[in-house]
């Protein structure tokens, strides 16, 4: 088995072992992967794939 090497956050940009990820609640298609710091900060998150701006 490989290390999991992590995963970007699409707030701080940030490569994360403690992550989690979801699809976007507009669009349903765009991938979100936030960092545990950036959701307990509430830090907002941008759709990559319909631009909805997230808390």
């Amino acid at each position: 088995m490989a290390d999991n090497p992590g995963k970007i956050c699409v707030s701080c940009g940030r490569l994360s072992n403690q992550y989690v990820e979801f699809k976007c609640p507009n669009c349903g298609e765009g991938n979100i992967i936030r960092c545990y710091g950036c959701r307990e900060k509430h830090t907002k998150y941008r759709c990559t794939k319909c631009e909805f701006e997230g808390p």
